[in-house]
């Protein structure tokens, strides 16, 4: 026998709208009734009709998602939070990725608009806001998520990069480094901020900046790793040699281990390392890697949030933006 959404409010003693506001995840329902009725369709085993509902309602209870990548470890964890928010209140999630590639993520958007998705998520590659200029008349709602176009007004929850850079360079220094090098990403928005983070945390904490110390380690046609090798042993030869040693991704922080390892230094007593992104693999190394963890998970869960209030046509101001703190995780490297 099916269940209804009037039975499941029959048995709780509660409205009809009631049942309703917590399957659209509306934010005007206490916590201890939400879980009452979520108890109560699980052990139902109640399924939204959903083909009923977008007919009544004109909506798909479809959320598009366009990500970078989809091997991205911070992607991953921002699918998962977006998810488990956006599914309770009976919406799926559509995933694709651009593979960042303008073009591809242009392509992949206009392929969810025609899936007709309620809102759309994006974390984008684009370099201008032509793009995004054009779909404002499509009146879907958009919030980026990690990355945005430059200088476009839109709705986004992220982690400030200047923040990630700087609490990396203020740990080393905490644990007694005093000559911190950089091992500095792309030349992107986002890794100029970090190295902007590096620079304050010297300043603020009286440490004398050392250009020579700073490692651009972002040629795009070499690995990661080799990267990290290769500009740890460049670092060894400087007349000042780094006691500590920050680095725009995990990858380039293991090769600097490991590099360090092999010239016969210890980890952390000789030199201290900090990557970025604290990815799942750094846990089961010889040295684990501290590393910066950028809090997907919240970044998505704030994101599903911040669109069901949209959708829920709750009051949100225009082109609001949300950022989420990031916090050092402290291992045996540092």
């Amino acid at each position: 026998m099916t269940v209804r959404l009037k039975d499941i409010a029959s048995d709780l003693n509660l409205s009809k709208m009631t049942i309703s506001r917590v399957l659209r995840g509306q934010t005007d329902v206490s916590a201890a009734t939400k879980a009452r009725v979520l108890q109560r369709m699980k052990e139902l085993n109640y399924r939204p009709n959903i083909a009923a509902r977008s007919l009544r309602s004109g909506n798909t209870f479809s959320i598009g998602l366009v990500i970078p990548s989809l091997s991205d470890p911070f992607f991953t964890e921002v699918a998962r939070g977006l998810v488990q928010t956006v599914r309770a209140a009976g919406y799926g999630l559509l995933i694709s990725s651009s593979e960042e590639d303008p073009e591809i993520e242009r392509f992949e958007i206009g392929l969810q608009l025609s899936r007709q998705v309620d809102a759309l998520l994006v974390a984008s590659v684009q370099e201008s806001t032509e793009f995004f200029d054009d779909l404002g008349q499509q009146h879907v709602p958009m919030v980026f998520i990690g990355r945005k176009p430059p200088s476009f007004g839109a709705h986004f929850v992220g982690v400030r990069d200047q923040d990630i850079g700087y609490v990396a360079a203020a740990h080393l220094i905490q644990t007694g480094c005093h000559k911190v090098a950089y091992l500095r990403g792309p030349r992107t928005a986002a890794a100029d901020l970090r190295y902007s983070g590096y620079r304050a945390a010297l300043n603020d904490f009286n440490i004398p900046f050392r250009p020579a110390l700073v490692i651009e380690a972002c040629e795009a046609d070499r690995h990661e790793y080799r990267r990290g090798v290769e500009a740890m042993c460049r670092l060894l030869t400087e007349k000042v040699r780094p006691d500590g040693v920050m680095c725009f991704s995990d990858l380039l922080a293991i090769g600097v281990i490991d590099a360090a390892l092999n010239k016969n230094l210890k980890v952390p007593e000789d030199i201290a390392i900090v990557g970025c992104g604290n990815q799942p693999l750094i846990q089961s190394m010889k040295v684990s890697l501290s590393s910066v963890d950028l809090a997907g998970l919240e970044v998505g869960q704030r994101a599903a949030k911040l669109v069901l209030r949209i959708l829920s046509s709750e009051k949100v101001a225009s082109n609001r933006s949300l950022y989420v703190s990031p916090r050092i995780v402290v291992r045996d490297s540092s």
